[in-house]
């Protein structure tokens, strides 16, 4: 779905700005690691107390310390991970695009523009508690970028002018079986990106948004070139460098291939 400027849903996403920041300190090691330690403390201060109340106060003491010292060193390692992360967002952005400080800040300017398309998604599997008045923010689409927020606190981003294909996919790779998804690629990209959240529906909104934009875009996850086959969800390195190979030429790269 696209949350339009002015939608309640994108306001809240968008309150704070800082788009990219928020992104990056969503959850992930740091954040791992202080919970762990959360845990411990509160099992030694429940140990503790059981220890207590059987007047054991020796026990008490050894079981406390035991697991309260790892706890709170696994919170103050966490925080002073979770720290350095919020300081080093440029940085790790900078390394994940190739992109220069500037440009990075420019994302996160577009970003909140009321030009940029952002799409919500209630995936089909619903283990993330989205809804359609809380959904999932799949990705947005500035004027020049694509920006799709993943796992952990990273997220993909790529000028749109890079994009080399996205397409919709039911023969994913996975376990017991395969799944379906947004299957996308750029010429940063040694393979190809998946997104396995996405309903069929959303993917189609994001691959038109894309094709409107740049319309060289390849929408199609198998091709032929030259006799030979390619799929996306294979040979990503490969449709990078065949992409590469023909870059500037007089004819398109979608304009070479046989669908």
């Amino acid at each position: 779905m696209i949350l339009a400027s002015g939608d309640e849903r994108r306001e809240r996403y968008l309150k704070n700005g800082n788009v990219l920041w928020r992104i990056r300190n969503t959850g992930g090691g740091p954040k791992g690691c202080i919970a762990g330690g959360v845990v411990f403390l509160i099992f030694s201060v429940f140990l503790a107390g059981m220890f207590v109340v059987l007047d054991l106060l020796a026990g008490a003491l050894v079981f406390g310390v035991i697991l309260a010292i790892p706890g709170i060193l696994m919170v103050l390692i966490g925080m002073l991970l979770q720290g350095r992360r919020k300081r080093k967002y440029i940085a790790y952005y900078q390394k994940l695009t190739g992109f220069d400080a500037d440009e990075v800040r420019r994302v996160d300017r577009e970003l909140m523009e009321p030009e940029m398309v952002m799409f919500g998604n209630v995936p089909e599997i619903n283990n993330v508690g989205a809804s359609e008045k809380k959904p999932q923010i799949a990705c947005m689409i500035t004027r020049n970028y694509f920006v799709m927020p993943m796992l952990a606190g990273k997220c993909y981003v790529r000028r749109i002018s890079d994009m080399i294909l996205a397409t919709w996919s039911e023969e994913i790779p996975g376990i017991g079986g395969c799944k379906r998804g947004l299957v996308f690629l750029s010429d940063r990209d040694d393979s190809a990106y998946m997104n396995a959240f996405l309903t069929v529906f959303t993917s189609g909104e994001i691959i038109d948004e894309l094709e409107k934009r740049n319309p060289g875009l390849v929408t199609k996850q198998k091709f032929t070139y030259g006799g030979r086959d390619y799929d996306v969800v294979k040979d990503g390195g490969e449709i990078v460098r065949l992409y590469e190979s023909k870059k500037g030429g007089e004819v398109d790269f979608k304009d070479l291939l046989t669908f």
